[in-house]
């Protein structure tokens, strides 16, 4: 029975080894040349592969404006609910109406910057994505991360963390015994 077992695998690698050496064999010789030049025939021709190539860049959409404009909407839309979520003040409620494009400032940050890692060392709940932003809105900034490009989908933000200056600073009163 082990001998029957060392046979197969003998014949398996030998037909293996076999089949390797002819496709190398293969390999050695050139057969580019042949390739090549009916390659180059047809590149020369005029053909459909290369009218769709043309067509296809001549209609082609720029796209920059429309990934500009769905990364404003996706960090606005982040520092929105955020601000909501955590300024209940009348003032903030006005000044989220106010928030548009035309006024805000965003920069990507990553995960080498020296700030980066120091704000995600103090603040261990926030983890480090591929797309990390900072929005900068009057007195409030936030740090907004998505899981996927912001700028190809409209998209929830993965984890956003506001921070402000409020007139009510939050003091923690310890009562007294």
């Amino acid at each position: 029975m082990e001998r029957m077992k060392f046979t197969l695998i003998f014949i398996t690698a030998l037909s293996l080894g076999l089949a390797t050496g002819s496709l190398v064999a293969q390999d050695t010789t050139n057969p580019n040349k042949a390739t090549s030049a009916a390659e180059e025939d047809h590149d020369a021709k005029e053909g459909q592969d290369k009218e769709f190539y043309e067509y296809y860049y001549k209609t082609i959409a720029e796209s920059q404006p429309l990934k500009k404009a769905k990364l404003e909407y996706n960090l606005i839309k982040a520092l929105k609910k955020e601000i909501v979520s955590r300024d209940t003040t009348k003032e903030a409620k006005e000044s989220i109406k106010k928030i548009d494009t035309s006024n805000i400032k965003y920069e990507r940050v990553y995960r080498e910057s020296k700030w980066v890692r120091g704000f995600m060392g103090q603040l261990p709940h926030l983890t480090s994505r591929d797309f990390m932003f900072i929005v900068k809105y009057d007195k409030y900034m936030c740090f907004v991360s998505f899981d996927v490009n912001p700028e190809s989908y409209l998209q929830e933000a993965r984890q956003a963390q506001l921070i402000f200056e409020g007139k009510d600073k939050f003091e923690i009163a310890i009562p007294k015994p």
